[in-house]
């Protein structure tokens, strides 16, 4: 994946293009009102995302929850498989979604 800013093409790290695939899969559907979130269970964001691996799911999702893109469900529970992407992290793949184009 490549993002041109300014005349200049950037490469994103592998470690980036996967955690923007694991927003993507939790971002909402376009039928779902906005204040409902997207639930899903660890082994279902690795598979809609493409890395099939969970525990390297999990830990692209812990550094998401770092950045407040997405949360555990029930919320503060990081024991929980199911998660959701927030409202920060939907504005956040809008934006990266404007710049990759």
């Amino acid at each position: 994946m490549e993002s041109n800013q300014g005349g200049k093409k950037k490469r994103l790290s592998p470690s980036s293009v996967s955690q923007i695939q694991i927003l993507n899969a939790l971002a909402p559907s376009q039928n779902l009102a906005p204040v409902e979130p997207r639930r899903l269970q660890i082994n279902e964001i690795a598979e809609i995302s493409g890395l099939r691996d969970e525990k390297e799911t999990q830990r692209f999702l812990f550094i998401l929850e770092g950045q407040k893109l997405v949360s555990p469900f029930p919320e503060g529970d990081f024991t929980s498989k199911t998660w959701q992407i927030t409202n920060q992290g939907v504005q956040t793949l809008k934006q990266i979604s404007s710049v990759m184009m």
